[in-house]
């Protein structure tokens, strides 16, 4: 039971919950060594660089995310949106490939094939 109270990934996603990214940060950095196969922890970190704009550092965590979990669409669209307000086509292109192979009628990847028109 007390597993329940001691639970670093619902501390992590309570922290962004309440928009304390900083704070989420912060812990999510302390936990992630000791948890690193863990692809939740990279995925949570990635979206808060996401959040926060950084997409040097959202893209490096979804890429952690893709090294343990290859079949994560939410870590492939979240790529494909950061290279997509990059402008980097061929990246998105790449990512949307990889989401079709995987759910052709994925919500997201429609989304991003919609926008990747208009740049």
């Amino acid at each position: 039971m007390t597993g329940l109270f001691n639970n670093p990934r619902r501390r992590l996603r309570t922290l962004v919950k309440q928009k304390k990214y900083d704070e989420a940060l912060e812990y999510g950095h302390g936990i992630e060594k000791i948890l690193e196969h863990d692809p939740d922890i990279a995925f949570i970190i990635g979206s808060i660089y996401y959040i926060k704009g950084d997409s040097e550092k959202t893209l490096e965590y979804m890429d952690k995310t893709l090294e343990i979990g290859i079949f994560d669409l939410d870590a492939l669209a979240i790529k494909a949106s950061v290279y997509l307000n990059l402008k980097n086509k061929d990246k998105v292109i790449e990512c949307c490939d990889k989401i079709k192979e995987l759910d052709p009628k994925n919500k997201s990847l429609i989304e991003i094939e919609d926008e990747l028109k208009k740049i």
